[in-house]
This record gives structure tokens, sequence and C-alpha cells, in this order.
């Protein structure tokens, strides 16, 4: 019976300890997240802004780390994470068939699909230009 508690104590520790993506812990961290989408003048509007937490946290479910994307896709908009007095930018698209973003992480590129969740998200943030 003892053992059997020791063994169950273990499982918990191990299943809590599982390794957070970099992106995740991007996400975790970020102060503040901003959203420009270029309307064709050389200066791109802010379209969104926020340092809302729950908000934040919310971008975990726009990019999809699960899948990478292909394809020469143009970007038309721009994504970034404050984390304290550092940033981290990414580049997003969403043209037909080219709905991903672009980052660099730990020194690694990642073009990664954004979700349907996210693809909604920020359409609506262009329709609202």
């Amino acid at each position: 019976m003892k053992n059997l508690f020791y063994l169950s104590i273990c499982i918990l520790f191990f299943a809590s300890c599982t390794k957070q993506s970099a992106l995740h812990k991007l996400i975790q961290e970020a102060d503040v997240v901003k959203v420009y989408i270029s309307s064709g003048a050389t200066v791109p509007m802010v379209h969104y802004e926020t340092n809302d937490i729950d908000k934040i946290k919310m971008w975990k479910n726009y990019i999809d780390e699960n899948s990478n994307a292909t394809g020469d896709c143009s970007y038309e908009g721009k994504l970034i994470f404050k984390v304290y007095e550092d940033s981290t930018l990414m580049q997003f698209s969403l043209q037909n068939g080219c709905e991903q973003v672009s980052y660099k992480l730990n020194d690694t590129l990642f073009v990664k699909k954004l979700s349907p969740e996210g693809i909604h998200f920020l359409n609506s943030l262009k329709q609202a230009q």
C-alpha cells in the first residue's frame, strides 16, 4: 500500500513537469501584444494592442504549433510580443492558402499555420480598418 502511494506521487510529479514550448513560454511571459496590418500605406496602422494577460494567453490558441506551414507567402502583418524590455517580432499572412505566421525563437526559424481562431481574430481586426 505504501509503495502504491509513492508510485502515485511520482506519477503526479512527472506529469506536472511537462515541457513548455518556446512559443508557449513567450506567450506566457508576454506583457504586451501588438498587431500591425499593412494597409498599403508606408506606415502600417496599429489595429490591436493589449496588456490584458487573459487576452495575451489566447494567442496559444491562435498559432497551431503542431503543423508546419510551407509556401512562398508574402506577409501583410506583424505581431510583436513584448516581454519585459525585449520584443519578439513575428510576421503573418492571411492570404488564402497562406494563413501562417513566421517567427524566430532561440535562433530557430518557425513557420506555423494560424488556427481557425487565429485567422478569425486577425481577419476581424483587418475588417475593422
